[in-house]
């Protein structure tokens, strides 16, 4: 998945939700002195305001003029100040769909006689139990019960554990109480299901990013379902119900644990349609992330959570200046560490989208945070002619 807490409202002070204010003008100069001059000098009064008034004519010489006042202007006759507040950055929420299919019984090829269930199920606790804390887990089995394959009660609504905080205990058990033997491979209704359930979670305001996890043994062998088994219908269906999903918001991390050509394909689409294939410049690299061991599989799983366990900090309100690092600050920790603006993504912090709706942390400065347990960073505002220290 590319690396993945309850949502979390930012707290904002009442002057935060203010945004800048009108400041508060300096009073005008006062007037200049009256001229004594029979010649009539000017009056000398020096204002010290935003302009001094006019002096009173001298007894037989001309009207004074006072200089003008020095009332700070520069930024437009308005104090805006610095706005501090808290923010909670978002968890990453993975809906995990674990293909339990009766071939997971079988070993991945003739090195070893460990079944694929058993490979597969150990990498995912594993790695659940380690990411409990920087990532929301649901998880969702599939086929489900033990009839025919295709058949209409092979996908359902149902979630057997729904995403939360803090899950990997609840998430473990239901992998422990799953068991390899359901008939057939209904991968494109089973990614269906899992958007209709994560388009549930957004419609109910849980904005956190999502993902799926599909960790499956080979290729789909159920079009619509109810239908008969063929995996050339199969096929172009599971890649049009991946796709789907990643046009919805829902992208997904295609887990792999298969040696056949014909495998080996289907999973390289389904990844690209997913939009999380594995970054891997060489041309015969495969796009899912495979693994036919325990520890080769778990270390796939780790890359996907490091990949989406990032550190996103909702904005709420919005800067008052849009798309200008200078007027926004990220520090952490009590000695209120900057993080650096990093317009490439790269190690620092940078705008999420062009209406600053949010801002992510990167590279080694996201793992200073999460490995100082820090999931609160302070953001300060500036303002059109104030930047941030």
């Amino acid at each position: 998945m590319k690396m993945l807490r309850p949502m979390v409202t930012a707290v904002l002070p009442l002057f935060a939700m203010l945004g800048c204010t009108a400041g508060t003008n300096l009073p005008s100069g006062t007037p200049g002195a009256a001229g004594t001059s029979t010649s009539g000098a000017a009056g000398t009064g020096t204002g010290t305001g935003h302009g001094g008034t006019t002096g009173s004519a001298g007894v037989t010489g001309t009207a004074g003029t006072g200089t003008a006042g020095t009332g700070d202007t520069s930024d437009g006759g308005k104090n805006c100040g610095l706005v501090t507040f808290n923010l909670e950055r978002k968890p990453a929420e993975v809906l995990l769909l674990l293909d339990r299919s009766a071939s997971m019984a079988d070993p991945p090829d003739s090195t070893t006689t460990t079944p694929k269930w058993d490979i597969v199920t150990a990498a995912v606790k594993q790695v659940v139990t380690a990411t409990d804390s920087a990532v929301s887990w649901g998880l969702k089995t599939f086929p489900e019960g033990t009839g025919s394959a295709c058949a209409a009660g092979s996908v359902t609504a149902n979630i057997d554990v729904p995403i939360a905080a803090m899950n990997a205990t609840a998430v473990v058990a239901g992998v422990n109480a799953a068991v390899d033997s359901g008939n057939g491979t209904p991968t494109g209704d089973a990614v269906n299901a899992a958007v209709a359930y994560l388009q549930k979670l957004t419609a109910n305001g849980d904005s956190n990013p999502k993902y799926i996890l599909l960790a499956t043994d080979g290729e789909p062998s159920c079009a619509a379902i109810p239908t008969s088994e063929s995996t050339t219908n199969a096929r172009p269906y599971a890649i049009t119900s991946v796709t789907n999903a990643a046009t919805a918001g829902y992208n997904t991390f295609v887990v792999g644990i298969v040696t056949k050509s014909n495998d080996t394909m289907t999973l390289n689409m389904l990844a690209d349609a997913g939009k999380e294939a594995v970054n891997d410049p060489r041309p015969l690299a495969n796009h899912f992330y495979q693994g036919t061991t325990q520890d080769a599989l778990t270390t796939a799983l780790n890359v996907i959570t490091g990949q989406v366990s990032s550190c996103v900090f909702p904005l709420n309100p919005p800067p008052p200046v849009l798309n200008d690092p200078t007027k926004l600050g990220v520090y952490f920790t009590s000695a209120n560490t900057k993080v650096p603006y990093d317009a490439t993504m790269t190690d620092g912090w940078a705008y999420t989208d062009a209406s600053d709706t949010a801002v992510k942390v990167y590279g080694s400065w996201c793992d200073m945070i999460e490995n100082q347990g820090a999931n609160m960073v302070t953001i300060k505002y500036g303002c059109p002619l104030i930047n941030v220290p």
